[in-house]
């Protein structure tokens, strides 16, 4: 499959999953949950679900056990809402990118105001 036709069908299990977490579940039940992108297997068996959960570790640890139990429901629920020859497998995990890019820009922040501050002392004690 191509490379455009491959992010077309990501795009679509991604939306039609959202579709049918805001129609089926409470956030008391799951939390405040966000698909934040979907990979879909090259033979299309798999599609790996990435998700963000609002709150801490123990919050996305309670959304993915909730993911993983209902995966069978969400796979007939996506198999209803988007026609496919095949239904992938949805298969849920964390979202750590953003988090890691977080403390990319933390790290860069530190050094910039470091940097910034060595400087500073190197030129109050040369005037």
């Amino acid at each position: 499959m191509s490379g455009k036709r491959v992010d077309r069908l990501n795009e679509l299990i991604k939306r039609a999953l959202c579709d049918v977490l805001r129609d089926e579940y409470q956030h008391s039940r799951l939390g405040w949950v966000t698909i934040s992108r979907v990979v879909v297997s090259r033979d299309m068996q798999h599609a790996r679900v990435f998700f963000t959960a609002l709150g801490g570790a123990d919050e996305e640890q309670r959304a993915l056990q909730r993911l993983r139990h209902d995966q069978p429901r969400l796979r007939f629920r996506l198999a209803h809402s988007v026609r496919l020859r095949y239904t992938p497998e949805l298969i849920f995990e964390i979202d750590d990118e953003l988090k890691r890019a977080l403390a990319v820009e933390e790290l860069i922040e530190r050094t910039i105001a470091e940097e910034q501050r060595d400087d500073a002392g190197d030129s109050s004690e040369s005037g």
